[in-house]
């Protein structure tokens, strides 16, 4: 009896053991997956965009599930995969050419057998009277794995909207504003708080804003601060730049501390703040002895 038992606790003991042990396995084969569906995902969309580019609506549509239950949108319409593609060949039968370039995307894999692609592009299209169209665009598509291989089971399209030149002056205005309240200052990133959310409460459209801060040499090592304060429903929410985002080399940090005068950026997905696309507002400061301080700017949000 006693070897009986000694011999059943070594064998739950021993599967323990191997449950302990199959589990990273399987978090790690989980991960290998899904990084596979990810590149898939991504070789698949980039021929997507290739074909669009080459103003062809049937290969560009080529994934998407004919069924008639499947619903389509584009513009804020819903369409059938027939209405789809017929609407889009009508497009494409009036350009000479288009180009579309990802700002941002990403791939997410819910089940081994569902992933969905999220992205961010521009648009840039001559049309066959020479009206050039320039837009920017938000697309999801969700693919399923199927026996004949991954397929799109929904699409979704929209534009997003570039703030109007009214806006932007309304931003010039108020950032140079601040901008000119603060320079020849001796400023902190500690100070920034009260300055900065006082300033989004002022301006309801302006999503977000930062101070960030020239680096400096602590102990031999390159320091950087950038307190990034932005909006969030009804409240003001901050975050600091992380260390690994390297803000100096961002067009929106860079131009201007070249240029030494403001400018807007191009549109571009902010992963290290608000994790929105947006355009910036920058302005470089500078203290008493016309070093530089760092560079004041001002975020819209495109949407």
């Amino acid at each position: 009896m006693k070897k009986l038992i000694t011999l059943v606790s070594f064998a739950l003991m021993l599967g323990a053991v191997l449950v302990i042990s199959c589990k990273p396995y399987r978090n790690d084969k989980e991960e290998k997956e899904k990084a596979a569906i990810t590149d898939t995902i991504n070789r698949l969309m980039a021929e997507i965009i290739k074909y669009s580019e080459q103003l062809n609506a049937d290969s560009t549509f080529k994934y998407l599930t004919t069924d008639s239950a499947s619903i389509y949108m584009s513009g804020g319409m819903y369409y059938s995969y027939a209405s789809l593609n017929a609407a889009f060949k009508n497009v494409f039968n009036g350009f000479k050419s288009q180009q579309n370039v990802i700002i941002f995307s990403e791939v997410k894999v819910p089940e081994k057998d569902l992933a969905i692609w999220i992205g961010y592009l521009k648009n840039n299209a001559i049309t066959k009277t020479d009206q050039v169209i320039g837009q920017y665009l938000c697309e999801t598509w969700i693919w399923q794995r199927k026996p004949e291989g991954w397929r799109v089971i929904h699409y979704h399209e929209s534009m997003m909207n570039i703030p109007s030149a009214e806006q932007r002056s309304l931003v010039e205005i108020a950032l140079g504003k601040l901008a000119g309240d603060l320079a020849m200052k001796s400023l902190k990133p500690e100070d920034m708080r009260p300055i900065l959310t006082d300033f989004l409460k002022k301006y309801p459209s302006v999503y977000g804003t930062t101070l960030a801060f020239a680096p400096t040499d602590v102990d031999g090592k390159s320091h950087k601060a950038a307190p990034y304060f932005y909006r969030s429903g009804n409240e003001f929410k901050e975050t600091e730049l992380p260390e690994a985002y390297d803000y100096t080399v961002s067009e929106w940090y860079a131009v201007p501390v070249k240029t030494k005068a403001p400018c807007w950026s191009n549109p571009y997905y902010d992963a290290g703040g608000g994790g929105v696309v947006m355009i910036t507002y920058s302005i470089p400061l500078y203290d008493k002895d016309n070093k530089l301080t760092g560079v004041l700017t001002s975020d819209l949000e495109l949407k």
